[in-house]
């Protein structure tokens, strides 16, 4: 599980561990050969590169990189996570990414498909930089001011009342 650390920002990958990507590829079904040309120290390389990309998205907004924010379970137990969002992003676009660069083999609709699946994670990313969508748990950038706190600013486009 250590290898799971991101040497850039000492946390985990957004993605979580490379077995989580595993589990993205076997539902594409890409083959047990191919499976086992996957290891984990490959995983991470993607998973490092996808997670940059990120937080090279998200600047604008957010401050970079984003941290985990603990989280109580249905089972009383508190875990360190990252939002499910974000999450959801990073698994499926560093599995693309991962199968495009890796297997250059690939029929023309599975090559379709994954480049459909990276556009939607991507695009995913780009919403979460909209003022009406918020990441839990992460700190926003001031767009206003240096010196005024983003949370005592005013929002840039009004929320509606709850």
């Amino acid at each position: 599980m250590a290898s799971d650390i991101s040497p850039t920002t000492g946390e985990q990958y957004y993605s979580g561990s490379w077995q989580n990507i595993q589990d993205v590829l076997r539902v594409l079904d890409i083959g047990e050969g191919k499976m086992s040309k996957v290891t984990q120290a490959m995983v991470n390389r993607y998973q490092e590169q996808v997670d940059r990309e990120i937080d090279a998205i998200l600047n604008e907004v957010y401050q970079t990189p984003l941290r985990a924010v603990n989280q109580w379970q249905p089972n009383g137990e508190l875990r360190r996570v990252f939002p499910g969002d974000v999450t959801w992003a990073a698994r499926y676009w560093t599995a693309g990414v991962l199968m495009l660069a890796e297997f250059q083999q690939l029929e023309q609709n599975m090559t379709d498909q994954i480049n459909a699946m990276i556009e939607d994670a991507r695009r995913q990313v780009f919403a979460m930089t909209r003022p009406n969508h918020r990441i839990l748990g992460q700190r926003r950038k001031s767009n206003i001011s240096r010196t005024m706190p983003p949370n005592l600013q005013p929002p840039s486009l009004p929320e509606p009342p709850p």
